[in-house]
């Protein structure tokens, strides 16, 4: 049995949370003992953690985001790991390159065998503003420290490989597992119809949804921004988004000033059924890894419109599985959204190639799978 130590420092939920709460509800736990240790701000993941719970997942809260965590809360972690423990792995999940360090440098301290990284961006977030550069400085110090110590680390795409290849990390301790999703949760298709009805949506409108983080990197007022120039062109179609964050309240203030063409739908459980009722899904990211709800949307059938950053390039092939817009470009992203929606034929092409290309290649399971068989061969090796 080996036993794992997984560290989530994301003070939000959201995809690279979830990759991880999908990688531990598919271990085969005859192999392996998860445990997730999270930051202790950690805010709108109730429904994770209410994941983690029903798998039986022992669940620990600590300091692990904020920026003096970084190089403060060693010794913090250090008692912890060996109170809970003792472990074989210690796997950091990383949302920002450089965040979680202490949990890690802990880990060494507490004497775990193999120390893990799994990178969910390939780089730092694009910020200009003084107080977040001396932050980001804080973190360079604390992802070299990171390098130092890391026996092995998991990428989510090849542009994360060769992001961190470039920064001098070994290539022969570079993994690529892709982010995945519960295939299962995608394999009875829901009736649209109903959906819809569900949602106060006619069954033959077309409809265009947003699901993300109300974040700066996800971009939700470029989708409204885009939302106001088509309805504004007379278009009947229905826009809808759903989602939390820093910029709820501005997002929540435009939706009601757009008008009854435009819904704000919350945050939602039932996403592969929402999904499933798009004809359009949208994701304008300014940066990714592997972004998760293109995969799923791309699974569920809906055609999708999203930015050409980092991991997202690497599974929607523009005019073939999808279409790709330069980041921040907010005249390119409405063009592209409506073209779709003057072509029916063209939306249910790319929609039926998107399906094709992410079944069975994304499945929560080969996930898990394989960072077994990364753990069994790096712990052997040593």
């Amino acid at each position: 049995m080996i036993r794992v130590a997984y560290g989530a420092p994301m003070p939000h939920g959201g995809g690279a949370l979830n990759y991880l709460i999908d990688l531990v509800e598919h271990h085969d736990r005859t192999k392996v003992e998860p445990v997730v240790f999270v930051d202790e701000r950690l805010r709108n993941a109730d429904s994770a953690l209410e994941r983690l719970a029903r798998c039986g997942v022992v669940v620990h809260r600590g300091p692990m985001a904020a920026p003096l965590d970084q190089f403060l809360r060693t010794g913090w972690w250090e008692q912890v790991l060996r109170d809970a423990g003792p472990f074989d792995v210690a796997n950091l999940h990383q949302h920002v390159p450089g965040v979680g360090r202490a949990f890690l440098e802990g880990a060494r301290r507490a004497e775990v065998r193999l120390l893990m990284r799994t990178e969910q961006l390939p780089r730092f977030p694009p910020h200009d503003r003084f107080t977040l550069n001396i932050r980001r400085l804080g973190l360079r110090i604390a992802r070299g420290r990171l390098a130092a110590i890391t026996d092995a680390v998991v990428v989510v795409s090849e542009a994360g490989r060769a992001a961190l290849a470039a920064r001098g990390e070994s290539a022969s301790r570079i993994t690529s597992i892709p982010t995945a999703f519960c295939e299962a949760s995608f394999a009875s298709p829901p009736d649209r119809a109903s959906v819809r009805a569900s949602l106060g949506i006619l069954p033959d409108a077309t409809v265009v949804g947003f699901f993300a983080s109300f974040t700066e990197q996800k971009q939700p007022e470029l989708f409204l921004d885009a939302a106001a120039t088509l309805i504004a062109e007379g278009r009947s179609t229905v826009f809808v988004l759903g989602g939390d964050g820093p910029q709820g309240a501005r997002v929540r203030a435009r939706v009601a000033a757009l008008g009854p063409q435009v819904r704000d739908i919350g945050h939602r459980r039932d996403l592969p059924d929402i999904l499933a009722s798009l004809d359009v899904f949208v994701l304008p990211s300014l940066w990714e890894g592997m972004p998760l709800t293109v995969l799923e949307a791309m699974r569920a059938g809906a055609a999708v419109v999203a930015s050409d950053v980092d991991g997202t390039a690497e599974v929607v092939r523009d005019g073939v599985t999808g279409r790709l817009v330069p980041k921040a470009d907010g005249i390119a992203l409405t063009n592209a959204i409506r073209d779709l929606l003057d072509d029916a034929d063209a939306r249910r092409r790319l929609a039926a190639a998107g399906a094709r290309h992410v079944t069975g290649r994304f499945d929560a399971a080969t996930l898990a799978g394989r960072t077994e068989a990364l753990y069994q061969a790096s712990l052997t090796s040593r």
